[in-house]
């Protein structure tokens, strides 16, 4: 585990938002898959004919 210099543990929380590039990559992939699920649900609901 990751400590700070008085021995504390960091708590997980906090190292994740310290990975500002994989919260980045997270919020991208996250609105592409909804995005592209919002859009595949609008396209299945197309009345045929």
């Amino acid at each position: 585990m990751t400590t700070t210099d008085s021995g504390e543990e960091i708590p997980f929380m906090q190292r994740l938002y310290n990975r500002i590039w994989l919260l980045a990559a997270a919020a991208l992939l996250f609105f592409a898959l909804s995005y592209s699920g919002w859009g595949m649900l609008d396209l299945l609901t197309i009345p045929s004919g």
